[in-house]
């Protein structure tokens, strides 16, 4: 990738900042912030964005965390950071894919934090409405290397040649 400091070469293991950054733009734009985000050091790849808010009772804050295999899921943060692998309480996967749509994964965590900020009265009056899976679903392995998953990663990123932009950029060719 080209940049105002010249070429940047982007490791095969960091393929995937440019999806986590269309991810987290979506989040942004649905007004849900991030408080803290982290790309996972080790095999597979793997990212986790916690959220500033909402915060549920007793100040439990929620995360997303994604992986290159079973992709996204959704829960209550318990720890994580680039080095340890995240842990999150009642999770669930979400997706259908191992690469949703980035505005799709935007919709789903409204919608996910809007039924868990609903008072609680609400939930003992009727069943819980069951969403996502409770285990993680197997996409794809992180050694399939010819499946073309990491093409789909790179079409997330930016243009090599960045007087190029589409969608009407701010660069023109």
């Amino acid at each position: 990738m080209v940049t105002p400091d010249g070429t940047w070469r982007l490791a095969w293991r960091e393929l995937h900042r440019g999806y986590l950054h269309d991810v987290y733009l979506a989040l942004i734009r649905r007004e849900i912030r991030p408080r803290a985000h982290w790309i996972g050091e080790y095999l597979p790849r793997s990212a986790t964005i916690e959220l500033e808010e909402p915060c549920l009772a007793g100040d439990v804050s929620l995360a997303l965390a994604w992986d290159e295999e079973s992709g996204w899921r959704f829960g209550r943060f318990v720890q994580g950071d680039a080095r340890c692998p995240t842990l999150l309480r009642a999770q669930r996967y979400i997706g259908g894919d191992v690469l949703p749509d980035p505005a799709e994964v935007g919709d789903t965590a409204v919608a996910l934090i809007g039924g868990l900020l609903q008072p609680q009265w609400w939930w003992r009056r009727k069943a819980r409405p069951g969403w996502g899976w409770p285990y993680p679903p197997e996409y794809r392995s992180y050694r399939d290397v010819g499946d073309g998953f990491d093409e789909r990663l790179r079409s997330h990123l930016p243009p090599d040649d960045p007087s190029v932009m589409d969608d009407g950029g701010a660069c023109a060719g």
